[in-house]
């Protein structure tokens, strides 16, 4: 990965499967909390089960009694059912794209951002930040951890998403209960 590089647009491709290499297909349960930048709500904590091999995850947030998921080529919402590829599936719950992040739609074309520079934060943390094409001075940035390729921090313009809890599950493992969160104390504190 080409570090502390003013990235261009034919750059993008070869970033963003560097990124897709850092991790290995598996069964991630991913918890964290997230919370809009302007500070009208409060932060809401979620929880993601991504199994990159069956192209499935299930996503349930803070106060919303519905689970959404994904499986089988299907999202089911609490608005209904669609079929959407596995790619795409992830636009209706953002978190759940951290645990595949070469998948958020940041990576160029056609989305209006694209990466610009990747930087070392602390060992084997990986900093990136786009930039909005139309406006340099809009940039919004991943932290993804080059162990295990899952982005546990993103800062986009208008939210700010954190994992702070992750596990890979066994094969036989089955899928966990629609989680009872606690009342979160504070915001998770952000060590690299």
């Amino acid at each position: 990965m080409r570090l502390d590089t003013v990235l261009t647009e034919a750059d993008v491709p070869t970033v963003r499967a560097e990124v897709a290499a850092l991790r290995l297909p598996g069964r991630r349960l991913a918890r964290g909390v997230t919370t809009r930048r302007d500070g009208r709500e409060r932060p809401s904590q979620f929880q993601a089960l991504v199994d990159e091999r069956n192209k499935s995850w299930t996503f349930d947030q803070q106060g919303y009694a519905h689970r959404d998921r994904y499986e089988d080529g299907v999202i089911h919402t609490v608005d209904g059912s669609s079929e959407v590829s596995f790619a795409r599936s992830g636009t209706v719950a953002s978190p759940v794209r951290l645990l595949t992040p070469e998948l958020l739609l940041l990576w160029g074309s056609p989305a209006s951002y694209a990466p610009v520079l990747v930087q070392r934060v602390r060992g084997h943390w990986l900093l990136f930040t786009f930039e909005h094409e139309l406006d340099p001075a809009q940039r919004t940035t991943l932290v993804i951890d080059e162990r295990d390729g899952v982005a546990y921090r993103s800062y986009g313009v208008d939210q700010v998403t954190v994992i702070t809890e992750l596990r890979i599950l066994d094969d036989d493992e089955s899928i966990p209960p629609r989680p009872r969160f606690a009342r979160l104390q504070e915001w998770p504190r952000l060590e690299y």
